[in-house]
């Protein structure tokens, strides 16, 4: 898959003034033009505005002034349960969402971070914060994901291993978890911005046959059980997860978050839309 990044823009971000004309090095979104100061503030030569200072009545000297914006971490934050694992194109979906985060993120002079968890959080799985695109995507490469049974356990123990200054996560998941856990973890990333990346089931469900025997495994509860499919029972299995995706959305939206939907492949196009639209 093709790497293609997003823009994004970050109301919180913190910025440091600069003071000159001089943009040889370029930190976070650009440097961002913020007005002029009086010399007597900022006494340097080298930075005189000199548009400002011919034209002023007073024949006062100016500097030029500059927001020059601080990097902050983009997080990938990735559910790498069994039940993830169910449907085996979703491996290939977390590494391809994560590529694109961190391409992203270091495109716009910001740090990129990855941490997977199940019923643990192992060392080789977290990836320190770093802007060496070709290192990230040879770590995200090599990873092995485990097909053995797991839970998400570990989910609620994450907060333990993030950054403390506020960062932008995207939680890339099913969400096969019960609403108060969802709500639990969600509050423990309060001090972050948390996008949910939501791994959609719905195109699966909809490609079950009308009929036939089908078994249905919750990897993290470790039970299974045998159906058999008929029109009513597939639509009622559909029916279930609508409402449940729908409870799930509610749980974001009360936490003033809104989700972005993964459905059979990555829609780049729709994720930028997300940024267009939804103020972070």
């Amino acid at each position: 898959m093709k790497t293609t990044p997003f823009s994004y823009s970050v109301s919180w971000r913190s910025r440091n003034n600069k003071y000159g004309n001089n943009l040889s090095s370029k930190i976070g979104n650009d440097f961002e033009y913020s007005g002029s100061k009086n010399f007597n503030d900022h006494p340097d030569l080298t930075r005189i505005d000199i548009k400002n200072s011919i034209t002023d009545p007073n024949e006062n000297i100016y500097v030029k002034t500059y927001n020059l914006n601080n990097p902050i971490n983009l997080i990938a934050l990735c559910d790498i349960s069994s039940s993830m694992s169910v449907d085996k194109k979703n491996n290939t979906i977390i590494k391809d969402l994560s590529k694109i985060i961190s391409a992203s993120a270091i495109e716009q002079g910001d740090r990129f971070s990855m941490l997977c968890y199940n019923d643990m959080i192992s060392n080789n799985f977290i990836l320190e914060p770093g802007d060496n695109l070709e290192y990230i995507n040879q770590w995200i490469d090599a990873i092995e994901f485990n097909s053995d049974k797991s839970s998400s356990n570990a989910a609620e123990d994450i907060n333990k291993y993030l950054p403390e200054e506020k960062s932008l996560i995207f939680w890339v998941s099913d969400f096969h978890y019960p609403s108060d856990k969802i709500e639990k973890i969600l509050n423990h990333l309060s001090n972050h911005h948390v996008i949910p990346l939501f791994i959609s089931s719905e195109g699966e469900i909809k490609k079950l046959p009308k009929y036939g025997f089908r078994k249905f495994i919750d990897s993290e509860l470790d039970l299974e059980h045998e159906v058999f499919l008929r029109p009513s029972i597939k639509e009622k299995i559909l029916e279930d997860y609508k409402n449940t995706k729908e409870e799930i959305f509610q749980i974001f939206s009360k936490k003033q978050l809104k989700q972005i939907v993964i459905n059979e492949y990555i829609d780049i196009e729709s994720i930028q839309k997300y940024f267009m639209s939804t103020y972070i």
